[in-house]
């Protein structure tokens, strides 16, 4: 018996040792399988991290031009190479592994193909390709390498370009100049449109046979793709004109769609930017928040004009805004030009003289007129100063007239906008007079819209709401007061020059 005992007690012994074996096997492959699986996380999110670095980088490089791609892909393999990997290794992602689109769906092809047609290639794809590493314990078990990659897609999807168009008042010429000939100063003009200048958009007419009122662009199709009726319509617009963007236009000129006239709904998308959204208004305050200042700066008088007195800057009373309209025959533009000033050497330019001050309107709300510089064609020169505008008949056939108060026009930028802009009414914080805050969330520079300049030369080619016009640029206009489409329509607004680059939205991540 004592020697069973003992034989007993030497067996259970040896079972707990085989036991203990048996979970050592179990345990060890699982705290292998814990300790890569963590390594081929880590390693993973630094590889994501460098794709998604890459291609943001990549994709603010990208312009519409071959030499755009080409950086981007240099620019994303810079910015991959910063990163590391397994803990220690540089990330390295080749040429190849850069494709492009003009959307972050695809179809992708390569930096080859997208430099043949760069034109709309906003999107950027990089993958870091697979990358392979070493277990650390799971080669026990027979699995000695594991991969990972990463992959991201980055881009804009639009640009700030809202979708309306107006017809060019001179579309035959880009920049050209007024010259006074008692001092021999000049003032820039930009496809007929004088900076500082307020138009009442739904009064410029149709000025060469297309007839319209602003034309209302299908924001996202853009010849030679095909063109979606409800692309054009007013509920499908209404998004973009609150934002201010589309995605049609890239290059500032080519081709649109329109579709003739515009819904009188529409005027509340555009209000979003003085803090209005009433109506059944479909902005979101989120998305389109109201701008940094509110103050509206109409015209002293009664309909289209609507206040009791004329604003502070300006020392005459204004009561309308300057048209353009057209003749019968020939169709050409007609507006007023500086009564002193030599027009610009261009058949489709008329003068007509203003009577006095009060024909324009409050000037300069947002932006000075600027002087031309020496070029050819002329590019803006110096900015004209409230004195200087003073001494010339600007906008008066009476050379005595002074049409601003220079005690009171602004000489400084207010806190919170760009100190790099022109002193103007609109950049103004503290006084009354100019500036009603826009509120939490408020952004600066939301009154601005950047409208297609059309050449109404040609009418639309296509039905009523897919019609096919040639845009000749992109204009920079300041909401000085409410847009109001009902009746007639009222849409006032300021020129302030010409945008070129056309702004692109900002680059985000998709994927």
């Amino acid at each position: 018996m004592k020697a069973f005992n003992h034989y007993r007690r030497k067996q259970q012994g040896a079972v707990a040792v085989i036991s203990g074996l048996a979970l050592l096997l179990v345990l060890l492959p699982m705290g292998g399988l814990v300790l890569d699986l963590g390594h081929l996380y880590i390693a993973k999110s630094e590889l994501q991290n460098a794709a998604d670095a890459a291609a943001l980088a990549g994709a603010k490089d990208l312009n519409n031009t071959a030499a755009g791609i080409d950086t981007a892909i240099a620019t994303g393999q810079a910015v991959a190479a910063k990163n590391r990997y397994d803990f220690a290794t540089a990330v390295s992602i080749p040429a190849a592994n850069f494709t492009f689109s003009d959307d972050p769906d695809g179809p992708w092809v390569s930096a080859t193909t997208a430099k043949a047609t760069p034109q709309g290639m906003t999107f950027v794809k990089v993958e870091t390709g697979s990358i392979a590493m070493n277990t650390y314990l799971m080669h026990l078990a027979g699995i000695s390498t594991v991969s990972t990659f990463g992959t991201a897609v980055a881009g804009r999807f639009v640009i700030n370009v809202t979708p309306i168009g107006i017809c060019a008042i001179d579309p035959a010429n880009r920049t050209s100049k007024y010259t006074y000939a008692a001092s021999g100063m000049t003032e820039l003009v930009e496809f007929g449109f004088r900076r500082g200048v307020s138009y009442d958009l739904f009064k410029l007419g149709s000025l060469g046979g297309a007839s319209s009122d602003p034309y209302q662009i299908n924001p996202v199709d853009s010849p030679p793709s095909a063109c979606s009726a409800s692309n054009s319509s007013a509920n499908f617009t209404a998004p973009f004109m609150c934002v201010g963007n589309s995605a049609v236009l890239t290059s500032g000129v080519g081709q649109v769609y329109t579709n003739t006239g515009m819904s009188a709904s529409l005027d509340k998308a555009l209000n979003s930017r003085f803090g209005d959204y009433s109506g059944g208004s479909k902005c979101d305050p989120a998305s389109a928040p109201p701008d940094l200042n509110i103050k509206e700066y109409p015209c002293k008088g009664s309909n289209p004009c609507k206040a009791a007195s004329n604003v502070d800057w300006m020392s005459a009373n204004q009561n309308v805004q300057n048209v353009a309209t057209s003749t019968s025959n020939p169709k050409l533009p007609k507006y007023s030009l500086p009564s002193e000033a030599t027009q610009p050497t261009t058949a489709s330019t008329r003068v007509s003289s203003p009577a006095q001050v009060a024909d324009y309107g409050p000037l300069w709300s947002y932006s000075p007129a600027y002087q031309a510089d020496g070029s050819t064609p002329p590019k803006a020169g110096a900015r004209i100063t409230p004195s200087q505008a003073n001494l010339k008949p600007m906008y008066s056939s009476n050379s005595s007239t002074n049409y601003f108060d220079t005690a009171k026009y602004p000489t400084s930028v207010g806190s919170g906008f760009d100190a790099s802009s022109d002193p103007a009414p609109y950049n103004q914080t503290g006084n009354a007079n100019y500036y009603t805050s826009g509120g939490a969330g408020a952004q600066a520079n939301r009154r601005i819209l950047n409208l297609v300049l059309i050449d109404c030369r040609t009418a639309p080619v296509g039905p009523a709401s897919c019609g096919k016009m040639n845009a000749v640029g992109v204009g920079k206009f300041f909401m000085k007061t409410k847009a109001d489409f009902s009746g007639g329509g009222a849409l006032d607004l300021e020129f302030t020059g010409l945008i070129e680059p056309v702004p692109t939205s900002e680059v985000k991540l998709y994927r």
